[in-house]
């Protein structure tokens, strides 16, 4: 079958399925004219004619073409109505003028019928194209509305999340001020009175905790400033892979820690701050090789997909739960025992900061897998 009777074909079978009921109301309506008899009985003695009860059935049938022309009018607007009318009156004018049987109706109500019929079909496509236009407007308001509120929901999100931000910067001011000073202090102190004491005496022990809890603590406070204090570096071209390789080399010597693996354009370039983007590789390394386990498997997957540069952090862990998806981000959530939140939330906000982008792939199975873009750099 050649394209062309290929493409006569599907014309025909669209035709059918829109006009292919009313033509075939038309074909039958048409043949109930054609076969009903008209002719009536006539009385010698009195000189009339009488009509059959059959002969009243024309009338029916000539009302009955209507159906067929408004169902044509729905299927295909005011042309579909004309054409459906034109072809009711070319099968029903040669039984109107007794040519093909004979419709007892008078003559004017025959050619009134027709120019009915014309008119209805005409009038019925008009009001459907005007039904169908109104309906695509409203279908369009409809999508301008779901956008609407699509954008409305995200800005809501982000307002959110803007607050939930600024207020970390307010306790962690707080903190710098009530906590640091007199942690310092406390830190010191513990110093000089523990030189008084060697090791292997009970309160040595005691100010070697209180030295390694003052730490931890030091740290924690420093990761809320690092935090609220964030800036966007200055942005340049710079080596992704090399970055990802010094990543590599500062979790080489981590004890209980799943090996760090590197694959894909290890010479990928980026544009970014290069000691910020270290930055987030390491946290999302660090939170990755807890999630893996001693056992698991971490892989940083690099590559280039169009104008952004693509760093895929992989892990053979459990994956990501529904909560950890809705809480991405969030200052102070952790599904760690210990852990604040913060890292992530701090790459989150460099990575934006930097024009790139860092979210979850949900699609990824098994295992968790977060995906970090930046813009990419043609220069070496």
């Amino acid at each position: 079958m050649t394209a062309a009777a290929g493409q006569n074909n599907n014309t025909v079978v669209e035709f059918l399925r829109k006009y292919g009921l009313a033509l075939a109301m038309i074909l039958v309506i048409s043949a109930l004219h054609y076969l009903t008899p008209h002719g009536g009985m006539h009385d010698h003695s009195t000189g009339a004619t009488s009509s059959p009860w059959w002969a009243n059935l024309h009338g029916i049938y000539r009302r009955l073409y209507y159906f067929p022309i408004i169902l044509a009018a729905f299927r295909g607007g005011p042309r579909g109505g004309e054409l459906a009318a034109l072809l009711v009156i070319a099968l029903y004018v040669p039984h109107a003028t007794g040519r093909i049987g004979h419709d007892p109706g008078s003559p004017t109500e025959k050619f009134l019928e027709m120019g009915l019929y014309l008119g209805v079909g005409m009038v019925t496509g008009i009001l459907v194209g005007r039904i169908n236009a109104a309906r695509a407007r409203l279908q369009v308001t409809a999508e301008d509305l779901q956008a609407a509120l699509d954008e409305k929901t995200a800005m809501e999100a982000e307002l959110v999340q803007s607050a939930r931000l600024a207020a970390v910067g307010r306790l962690s001011a707080g903190l710098a001020h009530e906590i640091r000073n007199p942690l310092a202090s406390i830190q010191g102190s513990a110093e000089v009175l523990g030189d008084d004491f060697p090791p292997e005496h009970p309160k040595g022990g005691m100010f070697r905790i209180m030295l390694e809890e003052t730490a931890r603590l030091n740290q924690v406070l420093t990761r809320f400033l690092a935090f609220a204090r964030s800036e966007p570096g200055d942005s340049a071209p710079f080596n992704l892979g090399a970055e990802a390789a010094a990543v590599q080399q500062l979790l080489a010597h981590q004890p209980d820690t799943a090996p760090l693996q590197i694959s894909g354009q290890t010479d990928l370039m980026a544009i970014g701050n290069a000691e910020q983007i270290r930055q987030v590789l390491l946290n999302l390394a660090l939170n990755a090789t807890a999630a893996a386990g001693p056992e698991g498997e971490v892989t940083l997957v690099l590559a280039r997909e169009g104008d952004r540069a693509v760093c895929r952090v992989l892990d053979s862990g459990p994956g990501f739960s529904q909560d950890a998806v809705a809480n991405f981000g969030t200052p102070f959530f952790s599904t760690k025992h210990e852990g604040t939140g913060l890292g992530l939330a701090t790459s989150l906000r460099i990575a934006e900061d930097l024009g790139g982008t860092l979210q979850i792939d949900q699609n990824h199975a098994p295992g968790g897998s977060i995906v970090l873009t930046l813009a990419a750099s043609d220069k070496l």
